[in-house]
């Protein structure tokens, strides 16, 4: 397999370690739009597509228009992405502008390509493609507004309908505002059409300019209720439906004595970052992008590499907290990342040392009789019920006894976490102890102790909850079945213990229960 020279001076290419360790053993027609309001019929790449398709999103922030510089700043950050605009567009937003440079605030849908390799925009992580206009303004600071409700509105007379959950709002000048209830909706590329009882609001996909404001709408609408009607402008809820992929995500591969450890980071302004870190060698770092193909599929696009131009894309697929992905494309040339790919799991609560995770204890995807008959006589009657659950495993002395207690991790999973069994040794034999939900691997086992046992120490997040590190104590009898709500902590000594220090789930390799 060719070897692209620039990615390995000290540090082999992920694409070739990934090889090696295998040889050893069109566009969606449309945005995606959350909103409390409204739904979008979100279509996705073919699974025999080469390459992924995103999906558009709405991407709102500071625009800044000029002859030489047309970027976008998303809201609360510092990242900046070249736009590619239509050029009437283009001229609209610089005649809402003041001055050449001044800032305006925008809300664009499209999807990011990789950045042009010479010119202005090459000075960017990547190019927001834009497809269309929501909203371009020159007298709101959008990022300081809630901009959660799909809104229609026009002039002579003052009118305005929202769309929120199942309600259209209808105000006008002179009358008390109406709440009529949805009856359905009707959402193409062509229009969105809301029905109500004796009332139908339409929205189509053209600029719109109410000639009393310093702004561009997206939309244009009609609103109908009984023999009157209402003619002006529109836009939409600008919620980004993506945001639940955001966060850290490891994944360790290993040759023999070596590990490369690689950290892909998802910003909520879609920029993305992968670190590499090999032990004794200087850490590797690239930047680009990320977006959504599909609810269980992102494009991790990097486009420099130690600061160097280059684009490197990864379809990831999600299996519970896991993403996988197996090839990579360098510059437009394809690699394999192996026949087991490159499997990252979801980080949460504080950073864990690499150093240390490898000196931890690893879970285990071998059969033994042992833990195969204390997990049956745990499920007792329900193990035909759960026939085919996956799990690991690992034994571990957490009460100092001189036995190991022993800990299975189940693909009983949600976007919260898994769910752990824990087993007390008694005279040999292991019997149920506690069971605890919301894990994220990998967890510490303290040196410090409660009531005899050792205090688990996890990390908590996903699922809407803030990430957090949260330390569990025995009570005498059992473990707390819910971390969440166990006391946080702020630095986990770094002398506890890693357990599943190899941060593989069940999904990715795991026993099958029979």
């Amino acid at each position: 397999m060719p070897i692209p020279n620039h990615r390995l001076p000290k540090l082999l290419s992920l694409a070739v370690i990934i090889s090696l360790l295998s040889a050893c053993s069109q566009s969606p027609s449309g945005p995606v739009e959350l909103g409390n309001s409204d739904d979008l019929q979100t279509q996705s790449s073919p699974q025999s597509a080469p390459t992924p398709v995103p999906q558009r999103f709405m991407l709102r922030g500071e625009v800044t228009l000029s002859h030489e510089v047309r970027a976008i700043t998303p809201c609360g950050s510092n990242s900046q992405y070249w736009l590619q605009l239509d050029p009437s567009l283009t001229q609209q937003g610089l005649g809402l502008s003041a001055s050449p440079y001044r800032s305006i605030y925008g809300e664009v849908v499209g999807e990011l390509v990789a950045p042009s390799s010479d010119g202005f925009g090459a000075d960017y992580p990547a190019t927001f493609k834009v497809t269309q206009l929501n909203l371009m303004s020159a007298e709101i600071d959008g990022c300081q507004q809630p901009r959660d409700r799909t809104v229609a509105s026009g002039t002579e007379p003052f009118w305005g309908v929202s769309v929120e959950s199942n309600t259209l709002q209808f105000s006008r000048l002179g009358h008390n505002s109406e709440n009529v209830t949805l009856t359905a909706r009707d959402i193409s590329p062509e229009a969105r059409i809301y029905q109500a009882d004796g009332a139908t609001l339409t929205l189509r996909p053209e600029l719109c300019s109410d000639g009393m404001s310093d702004s561009i709408y997206g939309w244009t609408s009609n609103f109908t209720k009984g023999k009157q009607s209402w003619h002006g402008c529109a836009t939409l809820s600008a919620d980004d439906p993506t945001q639940e992929w955001v966060g850290n995500y490891q994944g360790v591969t290993t040759l023999g004595d070596t590990r490369l450890t690689t950290t892909v980071t998802l910003n909520s302004d879609h920029s993305a970052t992968t670190h590499y870190q090999q032990a004794n060698e200087p850490e590797l770092i690239e930047t680009g992008i990320w977006q959504q193909v599909n609810a269980n599929a992102v494009q991790v696009m990097m486009t420099r590499h130690q600061g160097q131009y280059l684009v490197s894309e990864r379809l990831f697929e999600r299996n519970g907290l896991t993403l996988t992905a197996d090839k990579e494309i360098v510059n437009g040339r394809e690699y394999s990342l192996g026949a087991q790919g490159l499997t990252l799991s979801l980080m949460v609560g504080s950073k864990t040392d690499a150093t240390k995770m490898s000196q931890g204890v690893e879970g285990s995807a071998e059969f033994n009789p042992k833990v195969d008959a204390a997990l049956k006589a745990y499920l007792g009657e329900a193990a035909t019920e759960v026939a085919g659950t996956r799990y690991r495993w690992l034994s571990e002395d957490l009460n100092n006894d001189g036995n190991n207690e022993l800990l299975v991790l189940t693909d009983w999973c949600g976007s919260g976490g898994c769910t752990l069994l824990v087993f007390a040794n008694q005279n040999g034999d292991w019997r149920f102890n506690s069971r605890i939900s919301l894990v994220h691997l990998p967890f510490q086992m303290s040196n410090t102790t409660h009531n005899g046992w050792r205090d688990l120490i996890m990390p908590v997040g996903g699922g809407g909850a803030k990430a957090s590190t949260r330390v569990l104590h025995f009570d005498g009898n059992r473990y707390p079945s819910n971390p969440s709500v166990a006391p946080e902590v702020n630095l986990p000594d770094a002398a506890d213990t890693y357990l599943f220090s190899d941060g593989i789930y069940p999904q990715q390799e795991g026993v099958t229960l029979n």
